[in-house]
């Protein structure tokens, strides 16, 4: 190439190129130009690519420079605007400057919408106190503040939040050109913590009912004592009379009056989980079909339809508890309707994620007339009752809550005013056979019990109790030595010896429970027979002292005829 080559081809060429790849500060003249030699022109061109260079470099290094500004944006979007926790800025007066999107949907709201109103005007009136508190804290001693309290959704619905609050390490703190300090700024993270706080309320109300449910298992246990002891001299008074004196009728029915009495004490072990089970495999069909049966005669004006699915696996239930539990639901369900109506029960098999092994989903809906959420809340409380006095104990579908409960099964309710109540059931099921159907048992009575004899030897703190077994076991035929206690009761066993023939051990008892005095006893006479006798159920220390050689066990309230029974079946008379 020709330093010609180099020149422009005229002026206007030149001055487009030049103007292309000069510097601003170049002389681009005209006569500048075209009187500069073809060395100048070589220095001049190779000055101005080099600088062509240097700007491509530098424009580079904006579009990197925009690039990385793009991805911090978006990272700050993602952090920011997306967290999984809502973020505010505050005035120090507590005026919203700035929150992000995730504290808007908690809130219902567009962003847009928060800012510059006061945080309290979304802070529910009850807890508005709380956060006042705690952003004066905030701002006195600048150390962080946690909180929780209720917010309030555009909507009007209310959640649980937990707010953090700190004051900005990049508030300045100098004093402005009139001698004001600044204005603080603070920054508060919001979480939702409704679900805990639903969780810790349900753990509360299972606290809660566990501690009714101990306590209604020792008034029980209490009240089968007094029951015992009248049911105790009823049927010893029965036994002395005349089958024709007319103070059997009577009898009769003070007998009746204890054993529904004794009745209220089993729904209390049942809600308080401590009830006499024994589970089985149970067919729901049948025991469905026998308890609808029984419900229809007492309530003609309520019919039930009963759908359950083809294949249902069998129900691993106590089938006392499991009869009193489907009995309780119909008739909550038929004093719900008054009037009349229709109860529909629906039976599939199901799995439940939060449990192992399998399960039969029951529910049974009414067309009553519903209950509204309080009443909901409070179902399944002992001793709860919308009925009218006389008319309910309250204790129904606490002791069906107990005992499905202690089944390992749930049961949930769903209802609305006017519009009927759904009970959802989740009842342990099985693979295995369904056990064989129990026959109701002979009538028998006392007159046809052959005698006993020998000498047996009472244990029990209660002297009601003690004073009926003496009445009971003498007109038996039985000798009868008494101790009000386990010490007391291992000094007769010591000096009577072999003479004792059985010893019938109250389960509890103060200073020395039953379980203490039976292995005292069975150190001195290790063939010694032992019958069992509480207020309390079979299940727990009873059941673990039958393992360990206790001949029976019988709860109290009993009459004549039981404790004969119990004890001949011991006896083998």
């Amino acid at each position: 190439m020709t330093d010609a080559d180099l020149r422009p081809q005229n002026a206007d060429e030149l001055r487009q190129w030049a103007e292309a790849v000069t510097p601003p500060s170049a002389d681009l003249s005209l006569a500048h130009l075209m009187a500069m030699s073809p060395e100048d022109i070589r220095k001049t061109l190779h000055e101005l690519r080099v600088h062509q260079i240097e700007l491509e470099m530098q424009n580079e290094a904006l579009r990197e420079a925009q690039v990385e500004l793009a991805a911090s944006r978006a990272r700050y979007f993602a952090l920011y605007d997306l967290a999984p926790v809502g973020y505010w800025t505050l005035s120090e007066s507590g005026l919203i400057l700035q929150a992000n999107l995730t504290v808007a949907t908690l809130l219902g709201t567009s962003r847009g919408a928060l800012v510059k109103l006061p945080l309290s005007q979304f802070v529910l009136k009850d807890d508005q106190d709380i956060l006042y508190q705690h952003r004066k804290r905030l701002l006195e001693t600048g150390e962080a503040q946690t909180c929780e309290l209720r917010l309030v959704k555009q909507d009007g619905s209310a959640f649980w939040g937990q707010l953090t609050m700190t004051v900005a390490k990049d508030t300045p703190n100098e004093k402005s050109e009139k001698g004001e300090k600044a204005e603080r700024v603070c920054r508060v993270t919001l979480n939702d913590i409704s679900q805990r706080k639903e969780m810790e309320l349900q753990l509360r109300q299972a606290q809660k009912m566990e501690a009714i449910g101990t306590l209604a298992a020792g008034l029980a246990h209490d009240f089968n004592n007094i029951l015992g002891g009248i049911l105790g001299g009823l049927s010893l008074m029965g036994l002395r009379l005349a089958d024709a004196d007319e103070n059997q009728a009577v009898i009769l029915d003070l007998k009746t009056q204890v054993k529904r009495g004794s009745d209220l004490t089993r729904q209390l072990l049942g809600f308080a989980r401590a009830g006499q089970y024994q589970v089985t495999p149970l067919d729901l069909a049948l025991e469905l079909e026998k308890i609808s049966g029984l419900f229809t005669r007492t309530h003609p004006n309520c019919s039930i339809a009963r759908d359950l699915a083809p294949g249902l696996r069998a129900v691993l239930m106590d089938r006392t508890q499991l009869e009193q539990v489907l009995l309780n639901l119909f008739i909550n369900a038929a004093q719900a309707m008054p009037t009349g109506g229709r109860i529909r029960v629906q039976g599939d098999n199901a799995e439940s994620g939060s449990r192992s092994g399998y399960f039969i989903k029951l529910v049974v809906t009414d067309t009553g007339i519903g209950m509204d959420a309080a009443t909901q809340a409070r179902i399944f409380e002992p001793f709860f009752t919308t009925k009218e006095t006389g008319l309910g104990t309250g204790l129904g579908l606490a002791s069906a809550y107990g005992i499905i409960a202690k089944h390992g099964g749930s049961i949930s309710v769903t209802s609305e005013p006017g519009k009927g109540t759904s009970f959802t059931l989740l009842l342990p099921a099985t693979d295995r056979p369904v056990a064989p159907p129990v026959l109701a048992p002979v009538a028998t009575t006392t007159a046809t019990n052959p005698r006993g004899k020998g000498t047996i030897l009472v244990v029990d703190d209660e002297d009601a109790m003690r004073h009926a077994y003496r009445m009971l076991l003498r007109i038996s035929g039985y000798e009868v030595l008494m101790a009000e206690g386990g010490r007391q009761a291992i000094e007769i066993l010591r000096e009577h010896g072999q003479a004792i023939t059985l010893v019938i051990l109250d389960l509890t008892m103060p200073d020395m429970n039953g379980s203490q005095t039976f292995d005292a006893l069975r150190a001195i006479a290790p063939s010694l027979k032992v019958l069992l006798a509480s207020g309390y159920s079979v299940e727990g220390q009873a059941q673990k002292l039958l393992a360990r050689g206790c001949k029976g066990f019988i709860q109290k309230p009993f009459d004549a005829a039981e404790l004969s029974a119990k004890m001949n079946e011991i006896l083998g008379i």
